[in-house]
């Protein structure tokens, strides 16, 4: 009967000694399992935090450079001032030449004539256009060298020769001017000639 009892009570503390070690195992698993999942989590946030990162950078890049290219579209370009009939030598009214009166726009940095281009397209009975570089001018005709930079708001003047629309330059007819300075923005108008004696204005 003693000998029973003590088998019985070693079986039971076998029992306990087992059940504790298996709980310690589960605890063990879990905690091991839980930690596995926790270092999974920080590699997912480092990996969207890095994500994340690279694309604020990569926006806030495009705005910088929308904007740098807006502040460029704006301040550098040419205002025209004035357009006028430089010379008429054809007695059926064909314009030759044309003077434009411009400046440089508020803002813009200085800028040499050799950045500034013009272009005229016409029709003369197929596609035609007349395109140069600006010489430029003071308005006192005095000539801007090619090396000295035409400021923010300073008034120039350059001549446009037509020799292939001057037979569409004529009275009725309308003109697309547009003028470019490297890189900035351009400027659009239309001529229209309503009168071809010199000194007409046509804007």
């Amino acid at each position: 009967m003693i000998t029973q009892q003590k088998g019985l009570m070693m079986r039971t503390n076998n029992y306990e000694f087992i059940s504790k070690r298996d709980r310690s195992d589960e605890s063990g698993s879990i905690g091991i399992g839980a930690m596995i999942v926790f270092i999974a989590l920080i590699l997912v946030a480092a990996v969207a935090s890095t994500v994340i990162i690279k694309t604020a950078e990569e926006l806030q890049d495009r705005a910088e450079k929308t904007g740098d290219d807006t502040r460029d579209q704006i301040s550098g370009k040419l205002i025209i001032t004035d357009v006028y009939v430089n010379t008429d030598t054809d007695s059926d009214g064909d314009i030759d030449a044309l003077t434009v009166i411009a400046k440089l726009a508020s803002g813009s940095d200085p800028t040499l004539e050799g950045a500034m281009t013009y272009l005229i397209i016409c029709d003369n009975g197929g596609f035609a256009a007349d395109t140069g570089t600006v010489d430029a001018l003071d308005v006192d005709a005095t000539d801007i060298t090619a090396t000295t930079p035409l400021n923010s708001g300073e008034m120039f003047r350059f001549e446009i020769a037509l020799p292939n629309c001057v037979e569409a330059a004529i009275v009725g007819s309308s003109l697309p001017m547009t003028l470019n300075v490297q890189g900035g923005g351009d400027t659009r108008v239309d001529l229209e000639i309503e009168n071809a004696g010199v000194g007409a204005k046509l804007i």
